[in-house]
């Protein structure tokens, strides 16, 4: 049994619910996911009138979030400034260099990451990141 900090379902349910009424408010459908540190899918979900490929995009944002412990916002930047990599990283399945992906990080690990896909305008990781304000001050893993 593994004594590694994790997100747990309940909190990751939390998150997903957070991050789904601050994009009804702002009235856009997006896809939520949640993973654990090793990218595994704890929590997912996709909005009415979301396109199918949402939940996708979304999960690939956590993964690469949580593999890489920093925002899919902030890779994407980096990125920008070196072209032969970004096109690498950009083929590489499962890997999403836009923002939208934040890492879950509790006492300096990653335990977990957000993935949100569905914005038109910029608010992917806005909503990534109203999900995990629902987490402030609550043990992740509990």
């Amino acid at each position: 049994m593994s004594t590694a900090p994790t997100i747990s379902i309940r909190n990751a349910r939390r998150l997903v619910d957070a991050a789904l009424e601050h994009a009804e408010n702002l009235g856009v459908n997006v896809g939520v996911a949640v993973v654990d540190q090793g990218g595994n899918v704890k929590a997912l979900a996709r909005m009415d009138g979301a396109s199918f490929l949402q939940t996708t995009l979304a999960t690939s944002k956590a993964v690469t979030a949580a593999g890489l412990g920093l925002p899919t916002d902030g890779l994407a930047q980096f990125l920008s400034g070196n072209p032969v990599l970004l096109a690498g990283l950009s083929t590489q399945p499962g890997i999403a260099v836009v923002p939208g992906g934040v890492p879950i990080v509790v006492d300096g690990v990653v335990v977990g990451a957000v993935g949100v896909a569905g914005g038109q305008g910029g608010e992917d990781e806005p909503i990534a990141n109203a999900g995990l304000a629902a987490l402030v001050g609550d043990t992740v893993a509990g």
